[in-house]
């Protein structure tokens, strides 16, 4: 319920991947955003489509980003989306 409801603890956050994510496969992607960021990847967003459950072969490209839960983000960075 914090995720939801704005409270103590976790939280959402639309993440910008560092460079050096690209070519991780989802289940790297997922161990190196636990052990290092202490964060719980959702989806993966390519090309404006959020995928939330890519096949284990799925790979980063230039340009995804995630979503993530997290307490904080430690040294990820919020992705900043542009409004029309």
């Amino acid at each position: 319920t914090d995720i939801v409801s704005g409270g103590h603890g976790s939280e959402l956050y639309r993440v910008a991947l560092p460079p050096d994510y690209i070519g991780l496969s989802i289940d790297e992607l997922s161990t190196k955003l636990r052990g290092e960021h202490k964060a719980t990847l959702l989806a993966v967003t390519r090309n404006g489509r959020s995928l939330t459950n890519p096949a284990s072969e799925f790979r980063m490209r230039e340009g995804d980003d995630a979503v993530v839960v997290a307490e904080s983000l430690g040294q990820l960075q919020p992705l900043i989306l542009q409004h029309e």
